[in-house]
């Protein structure tokens, strides 16, 4: 799969409906938007092609062939309602479609409702984003589709360069404290085309490392902004990063720290709103914010890393049982696979609940004391003035 098939097939609700309105024109309808967006790119729109008239209809659910019978339901119940006929149906989705079930759909609707039936898919999707309209791609993907390049590499290269320069205390983390560090990043899909916003001032407030709160020792520098906490050219335990081009970045020592004979401690107590996950989720809950704010849509790719934390072990209440010999951070460096996080339809917890797992699971844990069997959050909920609270509300 390349990357413009992982884009198309990961695209969100909201993503979806503006692409879903760019190739119904490029096919040579004249589209009238009614607004009404769902979470799953529920989207409808008025069209007009050749003198005929209809609907046009978008989404991303995953039952295409439901939601499609579903949106049928309803333009006849507008028929009804306006007094109107319609010509056509036009139902864009990114999903697969054989050529066997287009056909099957065309006959099922134009017997029940007397319509057309256009069905645009992902093959469409791909074809009109890859090679017709490359631009939309760029727009919407955050990629040109004709450059060759190896985006996921790309972004992998952008992260390690990130960490290398924690390690070596330069760039941003020049006074960053010695010693053990949990990082968090988030990169945009589109973070190798171009800048979302002019100035580095332009960018929104940053609050500190477990806090939602923007905090005004936010600082203007270079091509980003960067919150230490008010302690710029003083010694540091955590900051937060933000760039131009919608990199951020999250980084505390505080997660860390010695047992009674020197061993390294990673705090990941469950009731503890400075347990690691704890951190994590609100600094990605607090960076999606930001990114929203600064424009960038699509899809936001999340690693979680612990540096110079060999021999780690998890930190724990006493009364909780663990398992029976903890495995100790086998590496210098640990870094989780890729989360993948839709901005429009962001669950942190949920996008979260496998990297989390993966940390547990490398210092020899079966569980993650943050999450119930089920997968469902069951860490501390830790509200904060004006902003609202960690998890956010449904």
């Amino acid at each position: 799969m390349d990357k413009l098939e992982w884009a198309v097939d990961t695209v969100d609700g909201t993503t979806f409906e503006k692409i879903a309105g760019e190739i119904l024109r490029n096919e040579g309808y004249a589209v009238h938007e009614s607004g009404v967006i769902g979470t799953d790119g529920g989207w409808d729109a008025r069209i007009e092609i050749n003198g005929r008239n209809g609907i046009g209809h978008a989404s991303v659910d995953n039952s295409w062939r439901g939601k499609l019978r579903d949106d049928a339901e309803s333009v006849e119940e507008l028929e009804e309602e306006q007094d109107e006929s319609f010509d056509l149906l036009v139902f864009v989705t990114n999903q697969r479609v054989t050529g066997q079930q287009e056909l099957d759909m065309e006959r099922e609707i134009e017997e029940e409702y007397g319509w057309d039936l256009k069905i645009l898919h992902r093959r469409h999707i791909i074809g009109i984003t890859g090679h017709e309209r490359p631009d939309l791609a760029e727009r919407h993907f955050g990629f040109n589709p004709k450059r060759n390049d190896d985006h996921i590499d790309q972004i992998l290269e952008l992260r390690d360069e990130r960490l290398n320069l924690i390690v070596n205390r330069e760039d941003v983390a020049t006074d960053l404290e010695d010693g053990p560090a949990a990082v968090i990043h988030l990169i945009p899909n589109g973070v190798f085309s171009g800048n979302y916003v002019q100035r580095s001032d332009d960018l929104p407030g940053l609050p500190r490392v477990g806090n939602l709160n923007v905090d005004h020792g936010t600082d203007t520098v270079g091509k980003g902004k960067l919150n230490t906490g008010g302690r710029m050219r003083q010694p540091y335990k955590s900051y937060t990063y933000l760039r131009k081009d919608g990199l951020y970045e999250a980084v505390d020592t505080w997660v860390f720290r010695e047992d009674e004979d020197g061993g390294l401690l990673l705090n990941n107590s469950r009731d503890a709103k400075e347990s690691l996950d704890c951190k994590a989720g609100i600094a990605v809950q607090a960076g999606i914010r930001a990114l929203k704010e600064m424009g960038v849509t699509g899809t936001v790719f999340c690693f979680i890393s612990l540096l110079d934390a060999k021999g780690a072990t998890i930190a724990y209440e006493t009364r909780i049982s663990g398992p029976a010999v903890q495995q100790p951070l086998r590496t210098v460096r640990y870094t989780t696979d890729l989360a993948e996080i839709p901005l429009a339809e962001a669950n942190v917890t949920d996008s979260l609940r496998d990297p989390l797992m993966e940390i547990w699971q490398e210092l020899g844990w079966n569980v993650n004391l943050h999450y119930d069997e089920d997968g469902s959050w069951i860490g501390p909920t830790i509200r904060f003035a004006d902003v609202g609270q960690f998890p956010a509300e449904d």
